[in-house]
């Protein structure tokens, strides 16, 4: 906004030069060529002006003149700095006399202005007169000492400025300016409407002292303005020597931040948020760079305070600073989730957009009570975010998450057409039944726990990221439990088939121990995993607790989302194991993550040595659902009968073994 404030106070600057000058030239304004050549030598550049010339004293002294033109600095484009197609000055003829400038009228119609910066910092508003209180003209003619101004107007003016330093440029257009001076020692007033880089604006300027500004030194400045439906407010000390320079309290607001962004020269990436922003704070800036302390900061729904630095100099705004925020809510920024009206719902396949990181560079430190990440919701924490050209990397020395800390690191580059990803987590006494709940999308894991996990991927959709996933981890849980399955249970259940037990007993017993209240209760879980192109290996599964423990190995395909991990639990009748009995039945799980199932392992169960009752029981399930012979006719449909308890125990016992296979007749 500096840019553009400096812009219109400029345009008065030019317009005021020609008050105070023209006006003075009444003692040498017999001729044309010497009111041209007196006007150049006042301002340091070539004044030209039409033939239509006009100059009276009566009523009041009035100056009309007609293509008046101001010619542009060397070694700058274009050939004027400013050209005005009509200009009618009214001055005080008496106060003229005494070395003072009373403008009655000054009205400018159809100006046009081109301002310009180079490279290298130049501008071709810097007019090379003299000192103001020593400088003469050719004819020995002083400066005015003091100016007062009446009606002063512009009207339908055009504007246009060029800065090469920071390759931008702004226009305005249909400028409708009204300037109030009583002096140059009081506050100059500026006020009206025009249209700036294609938006409606309405401006009110009110400078405190001139005279302060034409020497070079600090002034105060006040203005409103609207763009759009962009509201700025300041209260500055504004200093214009050798470089633009302001400080004081101001107040943003861009409700509709692309558009704002388009204004100074910045396009935004179409991409999810980036929607408003406002921002108040004390100013201390530049041209082309700020910094604002004390500031409230809203950037789409987050509020933050702090420090923070912007500099638009390149072609890229960079932001920086230290922020504090209570919830920084990240989700607008990321691919939404995918759901499922019930259990875990499929890796979308929509293409995930992250050119929003290509919009602005950044380098923050940030502390937050709160982060939400999607899925994932995250405590009082702190991060430093960097973001360089549409690489952004997080790094997170203190990261609270379901009840537990650690740290973290996670980089999402954006460069190229696919993104990829990279980074790691390392957890300490994480709560992992909401955490499971939020990741795994149910709630069957409890206990606190330990997570280590480093990973890279790459692509552009759920689906894409989860087939080259790689990384390798480990978790650690104690004192907690798998809900909804009684391990230890089921295996006593299987294994009592060795005493001859009723399989209408064994149904019992595996229907309570897969019971929602059951729980397979430990006191440690851990495991190690490798992922390679998302298939995820885990050579150690291990589990220990009360009438239990486990080990086990298997692979859980990521992109497929399926499960085969084969478990070896060991059953106790006792708590601790000692002097108890005990009972191994392999075991499998399977499934998808949505429907994950838990049976007794039947071809390692045999292998090892299991009873021939299991295998002749499980026969007995295929006699019973065999087909009729070939050539015999379907019997008539009769009424279902009642199941007797030996058949639902035979197919409890299929839920828990699977079905048998048929075996071939020898030929």
């Amino acid at each position: 906004m500096s840019r553009v404030f400096f812009f219109l106070v400029s345009i008065v600057a030019v317009l005021l030069a020609v008050a105070v000058f023209a006006p003075g030239l009444i003692p040498t304004a017999t001729f044309k060529p010497r009111i041209e050549a007196a006007a150049s030598a006042a301002i340091g550049r070539e004044v030209t002006i039409g033939d239509d010339l006009s100059f009276r004293l009566l009523p009041r002294a009035a100056f009309h003149v007609e293509a008046l033109t101001i010619a542009n600095a060397d070694g700058f484009d274009g050939d004027y700095l400013m050209r005005v197609a009509e200009a009618d000055i009214g001055v005080n003829l008496f106060k003229l006399l005494t070395n003072a400038v009373e403008v009655d009228r000054f009205v400018l119609t159809e100006p046009e202005i081109n301002l310009a910066r180079k490279a290298d910092g130049a501008v071709n508003w810097n007019f090379a007169a003299g000192d103001t209180e020593d400088a003469t003209d050719n004819d020995g003619a002083r400066a005015p000492r003091d100016i007062r101004l009446g009606d002063v107007r512009i009207v339908d003016g055009r504007a246009h400025y060029s800065d090469a330093a920071a390759a931008k440029t702004y226009s305005a257009e249909d400028i409708d300016l009204n300037i109030f001076l009583k002096s140059l020692k009081e506050p100059l007033e500026v006020n009206g409407r025009m249209i700036f880089q294609g938006e409606p604006t309405k401006i009110d300027i009110v400078l405190t002292n001139l005279a302060a500004i034409i020497a070079g030194k600090p002034s105060n400045l006040k203005l409103d303005v609207t763009i759009g439906a962009t509201k700025a407010g300041a209260d500055l000390n504004i200093e214009t020597g050798k470089a633009l320079r302001y400080s004081g309290p101001i107040d943003v607001d861009a409700p509709d931040l692309p558009a704002f962004a388009a204004l100074v020269g910045t396009e935004l990436a179409d991409a999810p948020g980036f929607d408003r922003l406002s921002l108040s704070g004390d100013v201390d800036g530049g041209d082309d760079a700020l910094s604002l302390t004390d500031a409230h900061i809203g950037f789409d729904d987050i509020k933050a305070e702090g420090v923070l630095n912007l500099d638009w100099s390149g072609a890229k705004p960079k932001a920086s600073g230290v922020l504090s925020t209570d919830k920084l809510d990240l989700r607008p920024y990321m691919p939404p989730p995918t759901t499922s009206s019930e259990g875990f719902p499929e890796w979308s396949t929509a293409r995930m957009d992250f050119t929003s990181l290509r919009n602005v560079d950044a380098d923050f430190d940030i502390s937050a009570n709160a982060i939400f990440l999607n899925d994932l919701e995250i405590g009082e924490s702190r991060l430093k975010l960097r973001i360089d050209n549409g690489r952004m990397t997080t790094d997170i020395p203190e990261l609270a998450m379901y009840g537990g800390q650690g740290s973290g690191r996670l980089v999402v580059n954006a460069r190229g057409a696919t993104p990829s990803f990279s980074g790691n987590l390392d957890m300490n006494a994480v709560n992992t039944q909401p955490m499971s709940l939020d990741l795994l999308k149910h709630d069957n894991l409890l206990g606190l726990g330990s997570l280590k996990f480093d990973f890279t991927a790459a692509g552009d959709s759920q689906a894409a990221i989860m087939s080259s996933l790689n990384g390798d981890g480990g978790f650690d849980i104690a004192n907690g439990a798998l809900k909804g399955v009684n391990i230890a249970k089921i295996v006593r259940a299987a294994a009592a088939l060795q005493q001859g037990i009723n399989p209408a007993t064994l149904t019992t017993a595996v229907s309570a121990a897969r019971g929602a209240d059951e729980t397979t209760d430990f006191s440690e879980f851990l495991s190690n995993f490798k992922i390679t192109n998302g298939l995820l290996n885990t050579p150690t599964i291990s589990l220990n607790g009360p009438y239990l423990t486990m080990s086990g190995k298997g692979v859980i395909n990521l992109p497929q989302q399926t499960i085969d991990l084969r478990l070896s639990p060991r059953a106790t009748t006792t708590a601790d194991g000692k002097d108890a009995r005990t009972v191994a039945v392999p075991m499998r799980v399977g499934g998808t993550f949505s429907e994950p199932t838990i049976a007794v392992d039947l071809e390692a169960y045999l292998r090892s040595g299991g009873v021939k009752q299991i295998r002749d029981l499980l026969g007995g399930i295929g006699k019973r659902k065999a087909a009729p012979a070939d050539g015999d006719q379907a019997a008539p449909e009769a009424e279902p009968q009642k199941e007797t308890p030996e058949e639902t125990a035979l197919r409890a016992l299929e839920s828990i073994f699977g079905a048998p296979k048929e075996e071939t007749p020898e030929q």
